[in-house]
């Protein structure tokens, strides 16, 4: 297998691995349904473009003398006629020892399969090399007690080839695949004689390389090969082609906001309608008050703005009650950092696997983007560390969840955001310092100033027209204690009381029956206690309003020590 030339990394990877004997059986994960340069032979020839399925019989062709290429779909296909005739001749010896009639066509059903691909990988007179593609319909996930016996066959069998001494001792290979990882049987996936390897999503001179190759003839190309490069960051390489394959069908330019529009549709599509794309119309303009929290964001939006990663945070924790603003600034943050912004929606599934791998999704999603902000509301849904009988799901996304945000690579690249008014569900290891260095707390506006700069941007936001000569002066004085949620709610009811007339402004007897009107959240021990738990979560006291700022830690817990006793079970 060792031949001259620029390879894929994952390919050198499985290379390097294989000649130094660290395994035998090798499990290709990821990007595993893309194409891939095969490098060229000799100068001016061109690079071509391979599919998995021909770039490995292509490269395994070169130092194997039988390459079998095996689903459940098509079944046993070769890359050639002597490759087939040889096998058929290894085959039927192998078979007239045991006493067995010879094989006039191959099987097709996986349990007749596996037996005989077993019986040429561990021959050591052999140099062969199999590729199981889809392998997590051969060895899907699942609990032992709900699969049937040929599925149980099936993983017995690939458990018994990773720790066989004939296969680790001969120079043949077994090559699996699957796009996630959690897609296959953990025992498979867990074995210490089966190596994992990564297919990444392409990297930006990948991408280029493949824009300069391909023919634009047709196309009408507004931006340079190398920004292209980069904007088309997170997409695979049969995406791109597709990109220009449509620019040349419908006549329309490609520029950075048709590849934008593109790249949105292709990764939510891609994710199954596991992440929403965020195009905030609103910044930090649109946000009364909360002059720390603003002056803390702006400061990280301008550490990446410049470069400067170690600035930057792994991830932001925004906590305190609902109706303070939480996703409202994190989209206003998005538009200042300029950061592409994704949220993450519901990828919880009642199959066993199906969570674990529409995270891991997401995750690589995210990471051949780059400078992405991923949004998480409500994370103590989401991310509770709860036991919840779901067979230690949780557990596992939450592991998966730690074991990205620690990587410090993603650093000024990936800022991870999550928003909860019960961060005391979330598992406290994932909340330290190295995966949130910044938590942020939210409060309800604290004085007359913070209402009124809440109000005013409020009218900004909803587009509220007020007559000459009204005033928010009554909305200010008659909202002690409101969240900004509730104060959108009255201008919002001072809106209906003039449309209600037929009035597109409003007057000051409109805003006056709003304040009378709107009632506000009257369970004020439990936004307390959520009041309570920002306190206790801040990574600054400089965000704490003065009422909390002299608060030490046993005053914090001892306080939260009432709360419970008066909420009782609720909590």
């Amino acid at each position: 297998m060792s031949v001259p030339g620029a390879w894929p990394s994952w390919a050198e990877e499985l290379r390097d691995r294989y000649l130094s004997g660290e395994a035998s059986m090798f499990l290709l994960h990821g990007n595993v349904r893309d194409v891939y340069a095969w490098p060229a032979d000799r100068e001016g020839q061109e690079v071509e473009y391979l599919n998995l399925r021909d770039f490995l019989e292509r490269f395994l062709a070169r130092s194997k003398e039988i390459v079998v290429y095996y689903n459940v779909s098509e079944g046993i296909v070769l890359p050639s006629p002597a490759m087939n005739r040889r096998f058929r001749t290894v085959a039927n010896a192998r078979r007239a020892l045991e006493g067995n009639a010879p094989l006039d066509t191959w099987p097709r059903r996986t349990s007749e399969v596996l037996p005989l691909l077993e019986s040429l990988v561990t021959d050591p007179a052999q140099r062969a090399a199999i590729v199981l593609d889809f392998v997590e319909t051969i060895v899907p996930m699942g609990d032992m007690s709900f699969m049937g016996e040929g599925d149980k066959a099936n993983l017995v069998a690939l458990q018994r080839w990773s720790s066989d001494p004939a296969l680790l001792q001969s120079d043949n290979l077994v090559i699996l695949v699957s796009e996630n990882l959690s897609d296959v049987h953990r025992r498979v996936v867990a074995s210490t004689q089966l190596a994992p390897v990564n297919v990444p999503l392409p990297e930006e001179h990948v991408r280029q390389a493949l824009i300069e190759a391909t023919d634009l003839q047709g196309v009408t190309l507004e931006v340079e090969v190398s920004s292209l490069a980069k904007v088309t960051a997170g997409l695979t390489l049969v995406q791109i082609r597709g990109l220009f394959r449509q620019a040349r069908q419908s006549g329309a330019p490609v520029n950075f906001r048709t590849v934008s529009r593109r790249k949105k549709s292709i990764i939510e599509q891609e994710c199954h309608g596991l992440v929403e794309f965020v195009d905030p119309d609103h910044d930090f303009s649109h946000v009364g008050g909360m002059t720390e929290i603003k002056a803390a964001l702006v400061r990280v939006s301008q550490a990446i703005k410049r470069g400067h990663r170690h600035r930057v945070p792994m991830g932001v924790l925004f906590v305190g009650p609902m109706g303070t603003g939480k996703t409202f600034l994190a989209e206003a943050f998005a538009a200042e950092s300029g950061l592409t912004c994704i949220k993450l929606k519901n990828f919880r599934e009642k199959w066993v696997g199906s969570t674990e791998g529409n995270l891991e999704k997401i995750l690589q999603v995210v990471d051949g983007l780059g400078y992405v902000l991923l949004i998480i509301d409500e994370a103590d849904r989401s991310m509770s560390s709860g036991s919840d009988g779901d067979g230690g799901t949780s557990s596992r996304v939450i592991a998966r969840l730690k074991e990205f945000m620690s990587d410090t690579s993603h650093r000024g690249r990936v800022v991870m955001m999550m928003m909860t008014n019960r961060p005391d569900k979330l598992d406290a290891d994932l909340k330290r310092p190295g995966r949130f260095d910044l938590k942020i707390p939210f409060f309800f506006p604290e004085n007359a100033d913070d209402r009124r700069s809440v109000a005013e941007a409020l009218v900004r936001k909803i587009g509220l027209q007020l007559v000459d000569g009204a005033t928010l002066d009554s909305v200010v004085e008659g909202t002690d204690g409101y969240s900004g949620a509730e104060l959108e709610a009255v201008l919002l009811a001072a809106a209906n009381n003039a449309a209600d007339d037929d009035r597109a402004e409003v007057r000051q007897e409109d805003l006056d029956q709003a304040v009378g009107d709107v009632i506000p959240s009257r369970d004020l021990r439990m936004l307390s206690y959520m009041e309570m738990l920002a306190v206790f979560e801040s990574s600054s006291r400089h965000m704490l309003p003065p009422r909390f700022k002299d608060l030490d830690t046993q005053g914090v817990l001892a306080r939260l020590d009432e709360l419970r006793m008066a909420l009782g079970g609720r909590i």
